[in-house]
């Protein structure tokens, strides 16, 4: 039976890849997210698109009243003074929105490491909007919880192009779950369709298998062409400076640095125990060819232009 789903973020990889696949499947989707070609595409595909700013509590209301179900997130800001701040902004509206609309069913986005209270950067706005989806009695609510995500390769783009070489502060050996975004879709979108949703239930997606940096360095590096890609390990105080030359605010740079301290020291990031259920199909080796190797070379494509 077709249901009526909500989708916010809808143009980001996550996003975009949840609303094909329900429309494949024959549901009625509205998709929410900053007005943009890309959700123009999503209307050409068959959603109901709604354009706006996720802090618009009006909006989220709107979109989400009369679904049977949604997909919730905070969508980044990576440039914000107050990363933070704009996390519980949004979390306060998106749950405002929540209780306004009567929405009854949600898959929430949230992280590895958000059951932490400290340590783990960006990912603590995601352990306050867990507890803040929680104490909303009428609503049923599960939260997905994925590992790094594959795409986080692909701002090394750059690097790779004018550097040779692809770096950041953590450690080469470091080993930890990967996973491609469509592969959170999927789940998402196994949730969202469902009769029943365990009420704050948790759904660990941790890839595959665990990769180095190192390893992934040379499973893109195969896939564009260059084996010998080396990866290098850099200090924090030059990630830090590289984040904020790329376009970051100090304070999202600051954060993204706490994040990767807590990878280095082993915390639960790189440490959630793997099950049959939390392993996902994609590997790294899939999307390096699928994925990673498209994108550089059309961004070689553009240099060249």
């Amino acid at each position: 039976m077709a249901k009526k789903i909500t989708v916010l973020g809808a143009t980001g990889n996550i996003g975009t890849a949840l609303v094909h696949q329900l429309l494949g499947r024959g549901h009625q989707v509205t998709a929410v997210a900053r007005a943009s070609a890309r959700l123009d595409a999503l209307q050409a595909a068959g959603a109901t698109t709604k354009a706006g700013d996720a802090h618009d509590v009006a909006l989220l209301t709107e979109a989400l009243r009369g679904a049977d179900a949604a997909f919730l997130m905070i969508p980044p800001n990576v440039t914000s003074s107050d990363v933070l701040g704009h996390m519980q902004q949004i979390g306060e509206a998106t749950a405002e929105a929540v209780r306004a609309a009567g929405l009854s069913k949600a898959v929430f986005l949230s992280s590895i490491g958000a059951d932490q209270s400290a340590g783990t950067g960006p990912v603590l706005g995601l352990h306050y909007q867990e507890a803040r989806l929680n104490a909303i009695e009428s609503l049923t609510v599960a939260h997905l919880r994925p590992a790094y995500f594959m795409e986080n390769l692909l701002p090394s783009i750059g690097m790779i192009q004018h550097m040779g070489i692809n770096g950041s502060a953590t450690r080469p050996d470091l080993q930890f779950p990967m996973i491609a975004t469509k592969d959170i879709a999927a789940k998402a979108a196994e949730l969202l369709t469902a009769d029943t949703l365990e009420n704050h239930s948790v759904h660990y997606l941790l890839g595959p298998r665990n990769y180095s940096l190192a390893e992934a360095t040379a499973a893109v590096g195969q896939a564009i062409g260059r084996p010998e890609l080396p990866y290098v390990p850099f200090s924090y105080e030059d990630a830090k400076g590289g984040m904020v030359q790329a376009g970051l605010s100090e304070n999202m740079a600051d954060l993204y640095i706490e994040m990767t301290r807590h990878m280095n020291e082993g915390g639960v990031m790189t440490s959630q125990a793997r099950t049959e259920a939390s392993t996902t199909p994609t590997t790294l080796e899939d999307f390096a060819r699928e994925v990673f190797a498209p994108a550089f070379k059309g961004a070689m494509a553009c240099v060249t232009a």
